[in-house]
C-alpha cells in the first residue's frame, strides 16, 4: 500500500471509529444527542470555515480558473433543483423534501473526500485545483442553501425569496460568508500568509481536530432504526449524487470545450469526479441548525458515503487512474 493511499485509509478509519464512538455514546445516554446539534453547528460555522480561509488565501487565484468554480455553483444549482424535483415526487413532508434536495445538491467536494481522492489520483496540482474548485462553496451555502433550509424547516413558509436570502445574510451563523470573500481578496491581492500558518501545520491541526469532531456529532444523531424506512430515498439518493451527478458535470465539461476557454485534461478530470462525490458533512450540519430532520440527515451521510467507498470510488480509480 503506498503512503498516500495509506493516508486515505487512516482518515477513513477515523472518521469512522470518531462516527462510531458518536453513536455508542448516544446508545449509552453518556452524551445528549441534542449535543450533536451545537456540534455540528460548531463545525459549520468556525470549523470548516476557518479551514477554508487559511486554505483560499494559501491557494493562487489566477483569472483563468475562475471558471472552474463559477461552473461548480452552476452544477450544485443544477443538482439542487433537480433533486428538489425528484424529491417532490417521492416525498410528500416538506421538511424531508428540503434534506433530500439539499443531500442532492451538496457534495463532499473538500479534504474528507473529493479533494482527497484527487490527491491521491493526481498529486498536489488536482488538489489546488480542488482548493479552486470549491472557493465559493460557503457563499453558495450561505446565500441558497440557508434560504432553502429555512424555507422547508417552517411549517408555515411565507416568505419572500428576498427577505429569506437577507435573514441568511445577517445571521450569525453565515460567519463563513466574509471569512471567504476576505480569503478570496488576500489571495488575488497576492498578500502572503504568515510563516507561522506553514511552521505550526495549522490547517493540519484543524483538520485532525475538527473532521474526527463533525463524525462524532453525526454518530450521536444517527440512529439505525430509520435505515428501512428511508431505503427508497437512500436509493433515489444514490441515483441522484452519482448518476444524476455525474451526467450534470460531463455535460457542463463537453459544454465548455465550445467556448475560449476549454478544460484541459486535469481540468476536465477535476471538475468532473468532483461532480460526483457524495453528499457533504455541511448537509449534516444544516440539517441540525435548522431542525432540518437531523436524525435522518446522518443514516443520508452515512449510507451515501458507503455506497460510495464501496461501489463508486474502486470504479473511479480504474476509470480515472
Amino acid at each position: 500500500m503506498s503512503s498516500l493511499a495509506a493516508k486515505f485509509a487512516a482518515t477513513a478509519l477515523a472518521m469512522t471509529v470518531s462516527m462510531f464512538a458518536g453513536y455508542w455514546c448516544q446508545r449509552k445516554g453518556w452524551i445528549r444527542e441534542a449535543a450533536g446539534e451545537w456540534i455540528m453547528t460548531f463545525v459549520a460555522v468556525f470549523g470548516y470555515p476557518a479551514v477554508g480561509f487559511l486554505t483560499i488565501w494559501g491557494t493562487p487565484l489566477r483569472g483563468e480558473d475562475s471558471l472552474l468554480p463559477l461552473l461548480a455553483i452552476l452544477h450544485t444549482v443544477l443538482m439542487t433543483f433537480a433533486s428538489l424535483g425528484l424529491a417532490r415526487f417521492i416525498l410528500r413532508d416538506q421538511a424531508e423534501q428540503g434534506l433530500f434536495a439539499i443531500a442532492g445538491g451538496l457534495g463532499n467536494n473538500g479534504f474528507t473526500m473529493g479533494a482527497f481522492v484527487l490527491y491521491l489520483l493526481y498529486g498536489e496540482a488536482a488538489l489546488g485545483l480542488a482548493n479552486i474548485y470549491f472557493v465559493l462553496f460557503m457563499p453558495m451555502v450561505v446565500l441558497l442553501m440557508y434560504p432553502l433550509a429555512r424555507y422547508c424547516a417552517t411549517s408555515t413558509p411565507g416568505e419572500s425569496i428576498l427577505r429569506l436570502v437577507w435573514r441568511s445574510l445577517v445571521d450569525w451563523r453565515s460567519l463563513g460568508l466574509p471569512l471567504s470573500i476576505v480569503a478570496i481578496g488576500l489571495s488575488v491581492e497576492g498578500v502572503p500568509r504568515p510563516p507561522q500558518i506553514i511552521q505550526w501545520r495549522l490547517i493540519d491541526w484543524f483538520v485532525y481536530i475538527i473532521t474526527p469532531l463533525a463524525f462524532f456529532g453525526i454518530g450521536l444523531r444517527l440512529h439505525l432504526s430509520k435505515l428501512r424506512p428511508l431505503w427508497r430515498v437512500l436509493g433515489w439518493l444514490a441515483v441522484a449524487r452519482f448518476v444524476m451527478g455525474a451526467a450534470f458535470a460531463l455535460l457542463i465539461a463537453w459544454m465548455v470545450q465550445f467556448t475560449p476557454w476549454p478544460f484541459d485534461r486535469l481540468r476536465w478530470n477535476v471538475f468532473v469526479i468532483e461532480g460526483f462525490v457524495p453528499t457533504a458533512v455541511t448537509m449534516v450540519a444544516l440539517a441540525n441548525m435548522f431542525g432540518l430532520r437531523p436524525g435522518e440527515a446522518s443514516v443520508l451521510f452515512v449510507v451515501n458515503t458507503m455506497m460510495y467507498l464501496a461501489l463508486v470510488l474502486p470504479l473511479i480509480f480504474w476509470w480515472f487512474g
